[in-house]
């Protein structure tokens, strides 16, 4: 198996449990330094090992958790140890290293700082005990080739520990990078969500109004009709069939995308072509409408027609539910070199709700709304207002073409 596999499974499994696993190394260096000296003639010095030992095993055992205090009470100890002691217990030396390395590897910067600074006056201090050369080892000379040895061994172990500090936060940085972008994936998805429900809120309510529209049209038109004129309801009761299936496909083709259980229905993207077919079915449903295009016409992306198309449903459903009896429509295509006006009239008597600076109202419905949106969101602009040169409203949709597909 890999090492680095292996070292990266220990430290996700030693991350949480650092109390624990120091705690056992307090208790093993306890075990093997402090315990032998039970052994030893029973006096006031053997004491005093005895309880040095303890409290700098036990400070091991907070060296990651309390690096900094950690740190100071095997310092302390050990300085007092020294000035007590003309022998140099195991426990102490052991655990100074330890305390250097972990202040240094997991202490503030002010502790990192600090462990370099005792480090460095304990070597000096502990080279009078290890390097004297007097006969009397209660005696203490300073040497000063004994203090450079040592000064150079816990330099080392102090760089030791910060190269640990780098390394534990390059890891944190990597680790805080990652979930800034997950996050940002996560906000990322949500943000596509919360917009493809908006469009298909959007297309559910151009498809869904359009064809009710049409059918009730139809089906209060061949009512009247079917009892002077059967033939002509039954011609309503074919419009209303044809309306509902396109309706049908339209809605199992958008209501697809929510399904991964099933094929999809796939149906046609409604486009500029479809304008005329579009208006034939309004005229079928009794409201007289002319269309009318100005201009080379062409070929345009699949955006800009299906915002066409879908202004221009909305446009005479509107005059279907609010223009009245006897109204009629002009639909007008104006072609210019990178734009498309979309001009839509009507000289009934609806009612476009709008706010007294003259900006959309969604009171009544979110369909004009709706309208602006599809612009807006392809690059163009919608006006809607009373006509004129008349009675009336009028929709006038402008539209980057860009470039056919």
């Amino acid at each position: 198996m890999d090492f680095q596999r292996i070292l990266q499974r220990w430290n996700r499994f030693a991350e949480p449990r650092r109390l624990l696993l120091d705690s056992l190394l307090a208790a093993t260096l306890a075990l093997l330094s402090v315990v032998p000296e039970l052994w030893e003639h029973m006096g006031t010095p053997l004491v005093w090992r005895i309880a040095v030992g303890t409290i700098v095993c036990v400070a091991v055992a907070f060296r990651r958790t309390r690096p900094d205090v950690s740190g100071v009470v095997i310092a302390a100890a050990a300085f007092a140890h020294l000035a007590v002691d003309e022998r140099l217990s195991p426990a102490v030396m052991v655990t100074a290293v330890i305390g250097i390395y972990s202040m240094a590897a997991y202490g503030s910067t002010r502790g990192t700082q600090a462990a370099l600074a005792l480090g460095l006056v304990g070597c000096v201090l502990s080279s009078g005990r290890l390097y004297s050369a007097a006969d009397d080892t209660a005696a203490y000379e300073f040497t000063a080739p004994g203090a450079v040895s040592l000064g150079v061994i816990a330099v080392g172990i102090w760089a030791t520990g910060m190269l640990r500090r780098t390394r534990l936060r390059e890891v944190q940085g990597l680790r805080e990078r990652a979930r800034l972008l997950e996050l940002e994936r996560a906000q990322e998805a949500e943000i596509a969500a919360i917009g493809e429900r908006t469009r298909i809120a959007r297309e559910m309510h151009d498809i869904i109004a359009h064809t009710l529209t049409v059918v009730i049209a139809q089906a209060d038109g061949g009512r009247y009709a079917a009892q002077q004129d059967p033939a002509q309801a039954v011609k309503a009761l074919a419009t209303i069939a044809d309306n509902g299936r396109q309706a049908l496909a339209d809605m199992r083709s958008l209501l697809g995308v929510l399904r991964d259980d099933g094929p999809r229905e796939i149906r046609a993207v409604p486009g500029i072509a479809d304008i005329p077919e579009l208006v034939d079915s309004v005229r079928a449903g009794g409201l007289p409408v002319r269309l009318d295009s100005f201009g080379f016409a062409r070929d345009v992306s699949v955006g800009c027609g299906l915002t066409a198309y879908r202004i221009v449903q909305e446009s005479l459903t509107n005059i279907l539910k609010h223009a009245g009896l006897g109204a009629s429509a002009e639909v007008g295509l104006h072609w210019q070199s990178d734009e498309l006006t979309i001009i839509v009239t009507d000289d009934g008597r609806g009612v476009v709700p709008t706010t007294g600076d003259g900006e959309l109202r969604p009171a009544g419905g979110k369909g004009l709304l709706g309208m602006r949106e599809r612009a807006e969101l392809h690059g163009g602009t919608l006006q809607a207002g009373p006509r004129d040169d008349g009675p009336g409203y009028s929709i006038r949709a402008s539209l980057p073409t860009g470039e056919g597909r």
